[in-house]
């Protein structure tokens, strides 16, 4: 089989092996600094050199799309940005919307320029969610150029919609203030995302793309009650409707999340796959006594620490995989990261990940 079908059959219970390895690379300064460790080729191509990696080392690479991006395709204007700022655009039915980011790059701070600032751009991200439609053949080129790329080597996951963080268009700051001064037109811009998103998703369900995504917070930003009521049902809807189109649904949470599986939150999100399980410091989860609450159809996901990648030595790269692999024995799991690889992790320690869950699974 090749490495996309295992990845996709041993989801669905469907492969032998006890368990699967895919760390999750999206930042290209890890790979590439791997690779010069490895003597390996370096073509400056993101897939192509993931690619090269996984197969030297024995993994099997997993890839995100763009979602977000596709819907509110920000275009810069130079002419009207500044050395401290840059300014973007969309054209809508309701005219001009504009955003002002600082260019040192504050993404998700209280400095961010996410445009969602009053209730009347809520209206905005309305008009432009209904304007998908549109986009129809960009968006299908893009999926199928990705599809294309990666080709059978690795499996490709959807970026996450996240309705309740109005797909990044809002600053986390703000989301709460917004959901209790203006919670109706709040509603009205999450279900716009909502259905452009699903909009996205049948073309890249048509396109190959393997697995539909959402996401949330975890207790560091949000309540069990406040997730029940705001998150709860768009990830279950766009997990219905991952599963009417004959495909798999992702879901990804990097927080404190120790108490919404206790309570049996992650069992009704109808999920095929559950990463990250955080541990601490990013989160709160012990593996081996979460993954007992969690439905044993539910294939896991994760759980090395980066801090522990980033700044462990070897021994202690080694110890924490052996604890995973011993954490999750007789459950579906992919032995990986407890979100993106940090920059400026030491390739040796990446290899020693690799490498010594590898050889635990051999001995199982």
């Amino acid at each position: 089989m090749t490495p996309r079908k295992i990845f996709v059959e041993y989801v669905k219970g469907n492969y032998d092996k006890p368990f699967i390895v895919s760390p999750f690379l999206p930042h290209y300064p890890v790979i590439k600094s791997v690779l010069k460790k490895m003597d390996l080729q370096i073509t400056n191509d993101f897939i192509i050199d993931e690619i090269t990696l996984s197969k030297a080392l024995n993994y099997i690479p997993m890839f995100m799309t763009d979602l977000p991006g596709l819907i509110f395709d920000w275009q810069v204007d130079e002419s009207r940005s500044t050395k401290e700022y840059k300014i973007s655009y969309i054209n809508t039915e309701l005219g001009e919307w504009i955003r002002k980011d600082y260019k040192n790059e504050t993404q998700w701070t209280d400095e961010a320029g996410a445009p969602v600032k009053t209730e009347k751009d809520h209206f905005m991200v309305i008009a432009v969610c209904n304007e998908i439609e549109k986009k129809e053949n960009k968006i299908r080129e893009y999926f199928r150029n990705f599809r294309e790329k990666v080709g059978e080597d690795g499996v490709i996951v959807i970026g996450h919609p996240h309705p309740s963080w109005l797909a990044y268009q809002i600053n986390p700051q703000d989301i709460y203030i917004h959901w209790n001064d203006y919670k109706s037109a709040f509603l009205q811009s999450m279900d716009a995302i909502y259905k452009a998103s699903i909009f996205i998703m049948n073309i890249a369900i048509e396109e190959g793309i393997d697995f539909m995504s959402d996401s949330s917070y975890g207790l560091e930003m949000t309540s069990p009650q406040l997730f029940k009521e705001m998150d709860l049902p768009y990830i279950k809807a766009f997990s219905d409707f991952a599963h009417n189109c004959n495909s798999l649904f992702w879901y990804h949470n990097c927080g404190l999340t120790r108490k919404m599986i206790m309570d049996g939150d992650f069992n009704k999100l109808g999920a095929d796959v559950i990463e990250t399980i955080a541990p601490p410091p990013a989160g709160d989860n012990d593996l081996a006594e979460s993954r007992k609450y969690i439905d044993k159809n539910i294939c896991t996901k994760g759980n090395i620490d980066l801090y522990l990648l980033r700044d462990g030595n070897v021994e202690d790269v080694k110890k924490a995989v052996i604890n995973i692999v011993n954490s999750v024995k007789g459950y579906k799991h992919i032995i990986s990261t407890a979100d993106a690889v940090l920059t400026g992790t030491p390739p040796e320690n990446f290899i020693t990940f690799i490498d010594t869950a590898n050889s635990e699974i051999e001995k199982i």
